[in-house]
């Protein structure tokens, strides 16, 4: 998958320095910990470099590394509720974190909180949604269908759009459309 002309360390870190961010996003939305996300950042390009010789496209490599990435986080968020860790992250935790500005941590902030009452299940399409991700991208990153990445979306935005009632308005609603 990656070129031999080249110094195979020179790319591993290419591929690294293009998709961290990516990849600690999404963790970190799914664990709302940055502790458990940096790990999980690093876990995934650790699996995802050890399988990429089994990688017939290289294509892939950003599915397939977001793919380990989520599996990992889900697995994570999970265990941290099951010892009930999982609490809402303070606005101090999340103004000293990598945001650039205060207004930015808020919004951050209402939002993770718009999504904490919906299942994990629910979450993870309109999470890729916000990503950027296109529909096709999330059905193969989730491996679920086109049509029913359709559903969840259109559902779960329905769920957001109602919890958001009187707090936001009208024009705002059509500036947030994902």
């Amino acid at each position: 998958m990656l070129n031999n002309h080249g110094d195979h360390d020179d790319q591993l870190q290419y591929l690294y320095q293009t998709y961290y961010k990516l990849v600690y996003g999404t963790a970190y939305r799914i664990v709302k910990n940055k502790e458990d996300s940096e790990e999980i950042t690093q876990d995934s390009f650790r699996i995802t470099f050890k399988n990429m010789a089994r990688m017939k496209d290289s294509n892939h490599f950003r599915n397939y590394l977001l793919r380990v990435a989520y599996n990992d986080a889900l697995k994570r968020a999970k265990e941290n509720a099951r010892r009930n860790s999982l609490f809402p992250t303070t606005i101090n935790e999340e103004i000293s974190s990598d945001v650039d500005s205060i207004g930015e941590a808020f919004e951050d902030i209402f939002f993770s909180q718009m999504l904490e009452d919906i299942p994990v299940k629910d979450r993870e399409v309109i999470i890729l949604a916000a990503q950027g991700y296109k529909l096709k991208e999330i059905s193969n990153i989730l491996k679920i269908s086109l049509p029913y990445t359709k559903v969840k979306l259109h559902r779960t935005r329905k769920i957001l759009w109602e919890k958001m009632e009187g707090t936001i308005t009208d024009e705002e609603k059509e500036s947030m459309r994902i």
